[in-house]
């Protein structure tokens, strides 16, 4: 939502992005706004607030059904209209052990209250709970909303995966993918190099960047599998964590479009 209300905050667009992750344990997924993230905390919003929607049909990992997930989506939308009138600013929302939560910052907690019982009026079969807490320096946005250098891989993953997929890959046949990464010296990029190619991959480049950047000391893997989600958050996790044992950092992966023959 916008904040065209409150002319005392950023002029930011909205970028928001969604992961799968744990939070206390529980499966989660994450809806977050990363167009405000360069400019938290907004002193003029010291207060977290959230409404909690119970979700009536959980499975057995606290996620909603499909059809309730539409449902669910409406509820969010009523919500985030009737902040509109007020001072919150939306940020994210989990969806976790049989919760949908919805976050918000403001300096209004009373105002943030009646909107919320106002938009849950027309939910009348839901549950839900509204609180707040202080939170000057947005702690919870970033510790729990903000994405974790593994949660962006995954990010990029599915907008990689995206792409192939709108132009006609099928995701599932194998082929050649290609992987990137970085390292402080030589030595720690010949160290990855082993350890990579003693599951399977085959080096197809070693560049040398620029001296004046951190890791400049490159390699380029290939190794045939499938795209599909799970099993290239499997692959990129696996080199990801990798790349870190050797002072390196994961870059990421590319692949060609494979079309159904």
């Amino acid at each position: 939502m916008s904040d065209e209300n409150d002319s005392d905050s950023p002029m930011t667009e909205d970028h928001w992005e969604i992961y799968v992750t744990y939070v206390d344990d529980h499966p989660a997924v994450i809806l977050v706004d990363l167009g405000i993230a360069d400019f938290v905390p907004l002193p003029n919003k010291p207060a977290l607030v959230w409404l909690w929607v119970h979700i009536q049909s959980p499975d057995e990992e606290g996620f909603p059904p499909e059809e309730e997930d539409m449902i669910l989506n409406d509820i969010e939308d009523a919500v985030t209209e009737a902040m509109e009138a007020t001072a919150a600013r939306y940020v994210g929302r989990i969806t976790t052990n049989g919760r949908r939560e919805f976050y918000f910052y403001t300096d209004d907690h009373e105002a943030f209250r009646a909107a919320g019982e106002t938009a849950m009026s027309s939910a009348p079969g839901y549950e839900f709970e509204i609180d707040d807490a202080e939170d000057p320096d947005w702690e919870h946005y970033s510790n729990v909303l903000y994405p974790s250098a593994e949660d962006f891989q995954q990010i990029h993953n599915q907008h990689v995966i995206s792409r192939l997929y709108d132009a006609g890959d099928t995701l599932v046949e194998p082929r050649p993918v290609d992987h990137f990464a970085n390292f402080k010296s030589a030595e720690d990029r010949a160290a990855f190099i082993v350890a990579a190619k003693a599951i399977g991959y085959e080096v197809a480049s070693q560049p040398e960047r620029d001296n004046e950047t951190e890791f400049p000391f490159s390699v380029g893997l290939i190794r045939v599998d499938s795209v599909d989600a799970e099993t290239i958050d499997r692959i990129t996790f696996e080199l990801f964590e990798l790349a870190q044992e050797h002072d390196g950092e994961y870059e990421g992966w590319g692949s060609k479009v494979v079309k159904p023959s």
